[in-house]
């Protein structure tokens, strides 16, 4: 199977377009084979257009971004390739895959309802809404963080309502909602579970958990309303 190659824009492209390279004295393009780092790049694009994550062909030779003269690494995902050449836009990626990390052992067909206690901190308050991502890396958090003593599991599941993006992440850090991060008052139904995934380094997920435990000690809540 081919690999496939992603460019995330705030550009509106149609099949057969091509994404030329920038007009700089190093002259290229961006792209990634990694599609949470093409919805990274598509949400911080410059442009007031909607997030757009393209399938492309690149028409020439590519490398990785840390060899570019003077690349310093953005703090956050973001496409980790580039071409002098241009790439040809070959479909708008529209077929998302939903993820829901969390601790519970679940099988296809269950479903994660609004209700229960939330997978999250110290409070015992329970959930208006039910929360999952288009972003693996999103979901792997979830997994890492959810209360319990179980190992972390990711799901890929399908919204059976109306859903959102989730508040207490679009746009506070970063402009738009990179991490695809979404909620809904409506179930979630199992359809499959990722086994093979990388999970985040033990000091990165401490951290994290150290940073929520000061939030929770100041009496500040995700926003579940």
């Amino acid at each position: 199977m081919s690999t496939r190659h992603y460019h995330g824009t705030r550009r509106a492209l149609s099949p057969g377009d091509l994404v030329a390279p920038e007009a700089t004295p190093a002259g290229h393009v961006l792209l990634t084979t990694n599609v949470d780092e093409a919805i990274w790049s598509a949400e911080l694009g410059e442009g007031e257009g909607p997030p757009r994550v393209y399938l492309v062909e690149p028409l020439g030779a590519i490398a990785a971004v840390a060899e570019l003269p003077g690349h310093v690494a953005p703090g956050h995902p973001a496409m980790s390739s580039w071409s002098r050449a241009p790439l040809r836009v070959t479909r708008e990626v529209d077929d998302w895959l939903h993820y829901h990390g969390t601790r519970a052992d679940l099988r296809p067909g269950d479903l994660v309802e609004p209700g229960r206690v939330s997978n999250f901190g110290a409070t015992r308050k329970r959930a208006n809404h039910v929360y999952f991502a288009r972003t693996l890396d999103a979901a792997t958090w979830g997994a890492e963080l959810a209360v319990g003593e179980g190992p972390g599991r990711i799901y890929v599941v399908e919204p059976t309502g109306p859903f959102e993006d989730d508040p207490n992440l679009t746009d506070k850090k970063f402009r738009g909602n990179p991490t695809k991060s979404l909620r809904s008052r409506a179930p979630l139904r199992v359809v499959g579970e990722i086994t093979e995934w990388q999970g985040h380094p033990p000091q990165a997920v401490q951290a994290m958990k150290d940073a929520l435990a000061r939030l929770a000690g100041q009496g500040i809540e995700a926003d579940d309303d």
